[in-house]
């Protein structure tokens, strides 16, 4: 029998703490392989609570503005929040008798940040090995959110007069939904695609962040040389503290939509304003609009100058953007196939910022304030023309500083072989030069 003071004592106790240490690695283990909320679930709440918070938000923005007059109840507050939360979702709407389907961008955009968010939520709580991919997530996601989007618009909106502006932003939506659950399992968008095309993506999306850049250096521009005319549009509102609030609010919902405007003016092609009217840098011709202050940066009207020209330099840039993001990492070192590839992704940002300035447009009312947002004819030939050709011309350069690169990386190949062998030759011969010096 062991005495208590033997030494094999020590050894029991630490086979005793690999075994609680190994029991505590198998809890650990089980604890994060079962998820009590499965990927589904997540999905189907994740759209819901989206659909939730947004109406909570701007249906609470209408009541506060009811709070402050008398002239109608709290259902028709309630009634006219519900009808801006869904013209929000791109269903155009009867706002006091007039028709409205100018959709503010800036509740999409917080829609499109929260599918986002919950995209990659649930695609966390997908199991290992299973087939669901991140797009089967984002489309789940996102058809949870638009189903009561879709009840609500049969009771308060009218989505069949135009649906096509509607998919568009539902689609925007899917896609930013799948971005947010490709984030999440290391498969971002366009990952499946071929090789040549891995990076359409991102050039896609930059070219569309400088034009939106652009836009708001656009916009700030204007309100810095028109803030005078801004403050004298605020006070004749007379709106009050709270008033003056609410106004800033509103107008933060379609700063998204000023933007792209923004950005349709330095591509050359500007936007209108209401029916004969048009807002450009050749020239600018506005009638009677509504007294928004942040209407008070717009150009003075008659021909512009020579220095907004210069605004069509930045469309070149997110071309040639475009172009160095689409062929960054080496996809090609052929001249011919880095110039069309160049040329493809700014064709391609071309076309999508000119869907995006569509979904962007529309109506305020009937007559006067109709067809409101960028010139789409014109903005499709500009910005196809400009980005393409400046993506073409990029990726041209590219490819040429690729082809020279060329030769000098085969030569000091070469010349790595070469001393490989060198110093992999006879080791006898270093020995009898040796000897011969001995000699």
């Amino acid at each position: 029998m062991a005495s208590l003071t033997s030494p094999r004592r020590p050894d029991a106790t630490e086979r005793h703490r690999v075994v609680l240490e190994a029991s505590e690695a198998v809890r650990d283990v089980d604890r994060t392989d079962v998820d009590p909320v499965s990927w589904p679930v997540a999905a189907v709440v994740g759209g819901l609570a989206t659909a939730a918070v947004g109406w909570v938000v701007v249906t609470g923005l209408v009541v506060c503005g009811w709070l402050m007059g008398d002239d109608a109840g709290l259902p028709d507050a309630l009634r006219l929040g519900t009808r801006l939360w869904l013209l929000g979702g791109g269903v155009p709407v009867t706002v006091g008798g007039l028709e409205v389907s100018l959709v503010p961008w800036g509740l999409t955009v917080v829609t499109a940040g929260l599918l986002w968010r919950f995209g990659g939520y649930a695609a966390r709580r997908v199991a290992p090995g299973s087939r669901t991919g991140p797009f089967a997530v984002a489309a789940v996601v996102t058809l949870a959110y638009a189903a009561p989007v879709l009840v609500a618009a049969g009771l308060f909106g009218e989505p069949w007069r135009a649906p096509g502006r509607w998919a568009v932003i539902v689609l925007v939506l899917l896609v930013a939904a799948w971005a947010g659950a490709g984030s999440r399992v290391g498969r971002p968008v366009g990952s499946s695609w071929p090789t040549l095309l891995t990076g359409l993506p991102r050039a896609v999306a930059g070219a569309v962040g400088v034009l939106l850049l652009a836009g708001a250096a656009v916009l700030v521009l204007g309100l810095v040389t028109g803030w005078d005319r801004v403050v004298g549009l605020n006070d004749a509102l007379q709106a009050g503290a709270v008033g003056t609030v609410l106004l800033v609010l509103v107008q933060a919902t379609v700063l998204p939509n000023a933007l792209v405007w923004s950005g349709s003016y330095a591509l050359g092609s500007g936007f209108s304003l209401g029916s004969g009217s048009v807002v450009a840098p050749a020239a600018t011709s506005v009638g009677v609009l509504p007294g928004l202050p942040l209407l008070g940066a717009l150009p003075a009207a008659g021909p512009g100058s020579t220095l907004q020209l210069w605004w069509l330099a930045l469309g070149a840039v997110a071309g040639a953007l475009a172009a160095w993001l689409v062929l960054r990492g080496g996809v090609t070192r052929r001249f011919d196939a880095s110039t069309l590839l160049g040329g493809l992704a700014g064709v391609v940002s071309g076309l999508v910022f000119t869907v995006l300035a569509w979904t962007t447009s529309g109506d305020l009312g009937v007559e006067r304030l109709t067809g409101l947002g960028p010139r789409l004819v014109p903005l499709l030939v500009m910005s196809t023309t400009t980005l393409g050709l400046s993506g073409m011309v990029a990726g041209a350069v590219i490819g040429v500083v690729r082809h020279l690169a060329r030769p000098s990386a085969e030569a000091e190949d070469g010349g790595a072989e070469e001393t490989e062998v060198i110093d992999a030759g006879d080791p006898t011969q270093e020995t009898e030069e040796t000897e011969v010096i001995a000699r």
